[in-house]
């Protein structure tokens, strides 16, 4: 017999968990995990190749959101996912997909402060004209 842990690519102990947490589950044989691992492997292997297939059709590099949600709605078998990806924006029927730049300009955007550490500096920043302002009594 082969190892366990070659067989499937997801963790079997914590499928196993997912499906004693329901109340209605009594035992739970041995194999049954481990079937659910490699049924769940191959289902999101016919969603990445219907999604990778809609990318390039449409001539992409990358697999976006909107060629998921493409893909959900051309195949029949994935019909039950629809509800999921309805708010997902597609710029073929005239969905708005966010610009990369704050200005739309295709440039990165800096990343922002957490709030405490801004407001920190905003503190620091307070005392030091403070301090600025008593020097020139």
């Amino acid at each position: 017999m082969k190892n366990k842990n070659k067989q499937t690519k997801f963790p079997v102990a914590r499928i196993k968990k997912i499906m004693q947490k329901d109340e209605e589950v009594g035992k739970v044989a041995q194999a049954t995990p481990v079937v659910i691992s490699k049924a769940l492997e191959l289902f999101l292997q016919h969603v990445v190749e219907a999604s990778s297939s809609v990318t390039k059709s449409r001539g992409a590099k990358r697999v976006e959101p909107y060629h998921l949600k493409h893909a959900i709605h051309t195949t029949e078998m994935l019909d039950f996912l629809k509800e999921i990806v309805e708010n997902v924006p597609d710029p073929t029927n005239g969905g708005a997909i966010p610009e990369k730049g704050a200005d739309g300009d295709g440039k990165k955007r800096k990343r922002t402060r957490g709030k405490a550490k801004a407001k920190k500096e905003e503190t620091e920043e307070e005392r030091t004209d403070e301090g600025d302002e008593q020097e020139d009594d």
